[in-house]
């Protein structure tokens, strides 16, 4: 079966956290705040 898109492990903790991540980045009504949210914690 092939699968075109991105794949994510949300069997691990880091994968889970890499698709929550992306999906809000790519929602308009979520991606500024994530964005900004993300800069202040890399601070």
């Amino acid at each position: 079966y092939r699968y075109e898109g991105k794949r994510y492990d949300c069997g691990s903790k880091i994968g889970f956290l890499q698709a929550t991540i992306d999906l809000a980045l790519v929602n308009p009504e979520l991606s500024g705040a994530v964005r900004e949210y993300m800069r202040s914690a890399l601070d």
